[in-house]
């Protein structure tokens, strides 16, 4: 147990984070450079897209704007509104951890008639040569088929991003500003904590034993969560896994469960009620479920409290937990949740420019 590289990965995100926090310099001018922003249009791959999608309604939120994200393909072939966009008002903003994500190189390629910003680890890449400014997520080198610190710093990029953009626009007060920083500050500081939590309670359970499919729920900004859970799991366990918000589970998802399936529950301020209804139908029905608590302390053998932290939907922990989650799994089934599975794939295809 704990020989996959992920968990060092898992161990640097905390300072990872925290340097994000400690040196705002460069998200603050780019958020300056759109002080008369009114849309944002974000694109992105895999794990960031997921983190554009979780940070898109919190950006929209504080900052007053009109945020959406769109898979690379999506964005070239369907994102028709942002024809109707005023150009001087409109920003791309394209998210590639290495910087040579082919599709996001040329989603941005073909909105060359707007201001376009890179999010990317990697100084002098294709991405930073292509945009105006570039927002470097300083995480350091994760040779990983499955990204958790880049994940996360992504998606606190975004989020600092849209803190900085609603103090530009003036739309919020010193006070909210200083609670939002605040608390992305202790979830920062609870990483750790989680994690081990996480761990724990996975090893006292057994958590995984011969997973072979999974369903992660959420709602909220955590519906992207979801996603990126069974994103995950699906990397690192190399099963089927599904995801959905809460409200819709019951369409038609539901009746795919058996006393086999494992489903990971993401219980947040947001449709809280039926989060924990449906709980406890699981809980009727035999059917293994663990829930992510991101509300007040909950008790239960299959709950793992993330920690409350409103303004931001507990989505660092919630992320935090997953992780961790998506790393034991495999390896208490003996298996290296960073081995080769079709890894051929993506070369095969050019997913990435040299």
């Amino acid at each position: 147990m704990f020989e996959s590289v992920m968990w060092t990965y898992m161990n640097e995100e905390k300072d990872c984070l925290q340097n994000l926090l400690d040196h705002k310099e460069t998200i603050r001018t780019a958020a300056e450079n759109c002080a008369d922003l009114q849309a944002l249009y974000i694109t992105a791959h895999g794990s960031s897209y997921n983190a554009a999608g979780a940070a898109a309604a919190f950006i929209s939120r504080i900052a007053k704007v009109r945020v959406y994200a769109y898979t690379p393909s999506s964005f070239r072939y369907n994102a028709s509104s942002i024809h109707a966009e005023d150009k001087e008002h409109t920003v791309v903003l394209g998210i590639s951890q290495t910087g040579t994500s082919r599709g996001v190189l040329e989603a941005l390629e073909s909105a060359a008639e707007f201001k376009r910003i890179a999010v990317t680890n990697e100084k002098d890449s294709p991405i930073d040569a292509m945009c105006d400014q570039t927002l470097y997520l300083g995480c350091g080198e994760e040779n990983s088929n499955a990204k958790t610190k880049g994940y996360s710093a992504t998606l606190l990029t975004l989020m600092i991003f849209g803190i900085e953009l609603a103090a530009v626009k003036g739309v919020i007060g010193t006070a909210d500003i200083a609670s939002y920083y605040e608390e992305l500050q202790a979830c920062v500081n609870a990483i750790p904590e989680v994690i081990n939590k996480t761990v724990k309670w996975c090893e006292m359970t057994g958590y995984g034993t011969g997973m072979d499919n999974l369903y992660v729920i959420g709602n909220g900004m955590n519906f992207a969560t979801a996603m990126e859970g069974q994103l995950k799991l699906m990397e690192t366990q190399c099963i089927p896994t599904m995801f959905n918000d809460i409200v819709e589970f019951s369409h038609g998802m539901h009746r795919s469960l058996t006393e086999h399936s494992n489903v990971i529950l993401l219980n947040s301020a947001e449709e809280q009620e039926l989060t924990e209804q449906t709980v406890d139908y699981l809980r009727q029905k035999g059917i293994p479920a663990v829930m992510l608590n991101g509300t007040s302390e909950k008790e239960g053998s299959d709950v793992i409290n993330v920690g409350f932290y409103p303004l931001t939907s507990s989505i660092l922990t919630m992320t935090a937990a997953l992780q961790a989650i998506s790393a034991f799994v495999p390896e208490h089934n003996g298996m290296d949740p960073n081995r080769d599975a079709n890894n051929d794939y993506t070369d095969f295809v050019s997913t990435r420019v040299k």
